[in-house]
């Protein structure tokens, strides 16, 4: 599903307020002018999600230490620690970091960013990554619940 459209730069000038719009329910714009691609316009959760998982492909492949205190993998304290002390990109990226190597739930990730399940994992799908498939164990199929509960 590609949700991408591309548009002239005196498209984008003449209808800036509508463009941003559609860029915020998702939707990519691609701003090409004179037949060349110029700039790509996407949601600031889809950049945000993409920057992670660039992040996290791009870490060396030395074994990773989950972290075991919390029931869920992962707590909000520390989430919210990395967002005030780094900025939203390493909260970001500290999720979906834990989301990937599996020491959290989709639901869980998306709890700890403030996002419904189900909008993470369309983001997820429509720009093409990795997504593992249901619960790998009953603790992550009750944490998936948990967090749907919320």
């Amino acid at each position: 599903m590609d949700s991408t459209m591309t548009i002239s730069r005196t498209e984008l000038a003449r209808n800036t307020r509508q463009t941003v719009e559609r860029v915020r329910r998702g939707e990519t714009i691609l701003v090409k002018s004179f037949g060349e691609e110029q700039i790509v316009m996407l949601d600031i959760h889809d950049y945000r999600l993409l920057r992670a998982v660039a992040n996290y492909k791009a870490r060396p492949q030395a074994p990773v230490a989950h972290q075991e205190e919390a029931p869920a993998g992962l707590d909000d304290a520390r989430v919210k620690e990395a967002w005030n002390q780094q900025g939203p990109q390493a909260a970001w990226d500290l999720v979906i970091h834990a989301y990937l190597d599996g020491d959290i739930s989709l639901g869980r990730a998306a709890q700890l960013l403030g996002l419904n399940q189900f909008d993470l994992q369309a983001r997820f799908h429509r720009l093409g990554l990795p997504l593992r498939s249901g619960p790998e164990d009953a603790a992550e199929a009750l944490a998936d619940l948990q967090a749907l509960e919320g």
